[in-house]
């Protein structure tokens, strides 16, 4: 299952009754954009892009 945990779209807002939003269809909702989206369209979201998560790697001086 989809989900919008990995989306680039996906953002969270400060107001406690409508916890989560959707950049791409510009809403705001109390629950996951995938599923206020399944619940009115009765489709898979058309603009889910995965996000790319870098790691950045901590280089460390040894020390002599």
């Amino acid at each position: 299952m989809m989900t919008c945990n990995q989306c680039i779209h996906l953002f969270i807002t400060h107001d406690p009754r409508r916890r989560w939003g959707c950049r791409k269809f510009g809403f705001k909702s109390s629950k996951i954009p995938y599923q206020e989206v399944v619940a009115t369209t009765g489709m898979k979201c058309a603009y889910y892009k995965q996000r790319v998560i870098v790691k950045k790697i901590e280089s460390r001086r040894r020390s002599p």
